[in-house]
């Protein structure tokens, strides 16, 4: 069915499973010895690459009655890989298992493709150096990575002043083989899902927080426990659901399952901020996550607003489709401290700033700022978007057909198989 100005967001709605918790559930249930579950793994190329990349490290990971189950290998015994450990688009697979590597006492050369090759490593493999394992990079910057892990790393103290969970888990997972105690402090919280589930299987990891820093302490003298996950609904998925409801009055939707983890979530805040009618309902804890159910019900349309540059961390994933929400409501609306978005899998906010251009809607970059002027007309689409297969950019601006006159082309949409492989499915089930 096709998705235009005269459609509506309606039904019950179930997201895809968490991208950040899957990569980092098997990665994490790969080092439990013993037998781990995993439920709902979002099964997109961005997750199986991290997958086959676990497998040959060593992990035994197979899929029975629509569950992986996995046997782990210790910290500290990795395998030897026999070949170059291929990431595909992902960098969140690339940097986390860059540290978990880091501090095992083999050789690995990781990569990518083409748009992952030019996406910036030094700030992680900076951190990994310290511990004493030797690394190479392309250009000095870019995947490739080589590195030649150490069996014997460095307990250090580290100072992260780059808001990024990646940094974070990277530098995390090499603490996994390093004897000691590591420190970590974070200048900006960000999403905490390694601390989370390394707490729920059992290793000694203390975290503290205050109004200006997060203090994570971690020592090894704990053995992860195996588990069983069920993978609660990924919120930057469901993002682009939650937005299309609350840019057409009228909508109705029910989310089920999804992710409440407070590194997550910016975004709602942000579309309540709007005027987005959004209800939290049975909030709960599972596995040291927060899940809950929401209720959709947009009666008006939404009114502009402001991110602050400290807001951005907890949604930088939700900016594309959040840009658009801002072209359909009424004011000015401004969003600071966008340089983090100029190094995701493309130039998001270039991308994001020629695409609403091209539709029909006044947008302007200052600095680092993006200005977006909104109204409730509908805009006069028809624009060929420009993507460079970024999957964000791709589903944000094919939800922008239900507020322009005439759809926009899309050439080439695979890369939504990265991230959301039941995107275009789950639209059908729900436009009305």
């Amino acid at each position: 069915m096709a998705i235009n100005s005269k459609k509506l967001i309606k039904g019950i709605y179930y997201p895809p499973g968490d991208k950040s918790i899957s990569h980092r559930s098997l990665i994490l249930t790969g080092q439990a010895v013993g037998r781990s579950e995993i439920s709902n793994l979002l099964e997109g190329e961005d997750v199986m690459n991290t997958l086959l990349v676990m497998r040959d490290l060593g992990a035994q990971i197979t899929k029975k009655n629509g569950k992986y189950i996995i046997f782990g290998l210790p910290p500290g015994a990795l395998f030897q890989p026999k070949k170059q450990l291929d990431f595909g688009n992902s960098g969140t697979g690339i940097r986390l298992l860059a540290g978990l590597i880091s501090s095992n006492n083999i050789k690995a050369t990781l990569k990518g493709d083409k748009s992952l090759s030019k996406r910036p490593m030094k700030r992680v493999t900076d951190h990994l150096k310290r511990i004493g394992a030797s690394i190479e990079l392309n250009k000095d910057s870019f995947p490739p990575i080589k590195i030649k892990g150490v069996g014997d790393a460095i307990p250090l103290s580290y100072d992260i002043k780059i808001p990024s969970a990646q940094i974070k888990s990277a530098i995390m997972l090499s603490a996994l083989n390093t004897n000691g105690i590591v420190k970590i402090k974070e200048f900006k919280s960000t999403r905490d899902h390694t601390e989370n589930m390394l707490k729920a299987m059992g290793y000694n990891i203390k975290v503290k927080e205050n109004s200006k820093y997060r203090f994570i302490e971690m020592k090894n003298d704990k053995d992860l426990k195996p588990i069983k996950l069920n993978i609660p609904g990924d919120p930057s998925s469901a993002a682009f659901f939650i937005t299309a409801a609350c840019l057409k009055p009228g909508s109705k939707l029910i989310v089920k399952n999804m992710l409440f983890n407070k590194t997550r979530i910016g975004f709602l805040k942000t579309l309540k901020k709007m005027g987005g009618d959004i209800q939290i309902t049975n909030q709960r804890r599972v596995n040291n996550e927060f899940l809950a159910d929401l209720k959709i019900n947009q009666k008006k349309h939404l009114k502009s607003t402001i991110i602050k540059s400290e807001e951005v961390p907890t949604q930088v994933d939700e900016i594309p489709i959040l840009s658009i929400a801002a072209s359909y409501a009424r004011g000015v609306s401004i969003f600071k401290g966008l340089e983090e978005l100029t190094v995701k899998e493309s130039n998001r906010l270039l991308l994001i700033h020629q695409n609403l251009k091209a539709m029909g809607v006044k947008s302007e970059i200052i600095d680092f700022d993006l200005h977006i002027h909104g109204d409730t007309n509908l805009k006069k689409g028809g624009a060929s978007i420009i993507h460079h297969h970024d999957h964000r950019i791709v589903m944000s601006f094919y939800i922008a057909n239900l507020i322009c006159e005439k759809p926009n082309k899309i050439k080439d949409k695979s890369s939504i198989k990265t991230s959301y492989p039941s995107f275009f499915k789950h639209i059908n089930k729900h436009i009305y």
